[in-house]
């Protein structure tokens, strides 16, 4: 569903008669497939979030050195969000959760409103009745109690700022989830839930699975296939 090819990034800093640039990703090539789970390991700053946010759309592949852009294609057609249109149909089908949980979710709202935002741009065809079925069944499942829906985003924990994400973007119902470090404010036991609730998601959904993690035993747990980044490339 998702490829990258030959993709690479540098990050540019432009000061008032200078540039500088950093190479994050070298030549980057991957296929995310329908069904199937992939791990993303690597140390810290070896260009896991970056490649994440690539691969939806967030960041836009470099010029290399051999003056080439590498491509990302969604369902065989290269990416592009230059229109409005555009960016909401893939969005409604790609859903990323990032590593800092609470920054994602805006202070002013409580949690259940956090939750449902994203159906006002994305979701469609669903009536109140139905999105609250599911949220309960969500939440039931992710070991999260019902008062915490009206709680702000400032009463909770960093653990459940990351379910409350996950129930966010599941509620899309997407074709692919990239989860970018988004099971480490969670215990042993309660990651292993977590997973397991993933596993039949994905088993019910047949959406493709992007774990970004530096826990090895987590990717082995759950993922088909672990690619390893090592100073921002696969070896």
């Amino acid at each position: 569903m998702l490829e990258l090819e030959n993709v690479s990034f540098y990050h540019r800093t432009y000061r008032l008669f200078s540039k500088s640039e950093k190479q994050i990703l070298w030549h980057i090539s991957l296929r995310i497939e329908k069904a199937k789970s992939y791990a993303i390991m690597g140390s810290s700053g070896c260009g896991k979030s970056t490649l994440a946010q690539v691969m939806c759309g967030i960041l836009q592949p470099s010029i290399d050195e051999l003056g080439q852009v590498g491509q990302v294609r969604f369902n065989g057609a290269r990416l592009n969000l230059s229109s409005l249109a555009q960016r909401r149909s893939f969005y409604s089908q790609v859903q990323m959760l990032f590593q800092d949980s609470l920054s994602s979710l805006n202070p002013r709202f409580s949690c259940y409103e956090n939750i449902l935002e994203p159906l006002l741009y994305l979701g469609a065809g669903r009536t109140k009745e139905q999105i609250q079925i599911h949220i309960e069944r969500l939440y039931q499942k992710l070991s999260l109690p019902k008062e915490i829906l009206d709680k702000s985003v400032a009463m909770i924990s960093g653990g459940e700022a990351q379910r409350i994400c996950l129930i966010r973007a599941l509620l899309l119902e997407p074709r692919i989830l990239i989860l970018d470090e988004s099971l480490s404010g969670l215990d042993y036991e309660l990651c292993d839930e977590v997973l397991e609730f993933l596993r039949e998601w994905q088993e019910q959904s047949g959406a493709g699975v992007v774990l970004i993690t530096h826990d090895e035993s987590v990717a082995l747990r759950f993922c088909e296939k672990v690619y390893v980044l090592e100073q921002g490339k696969l070896i």
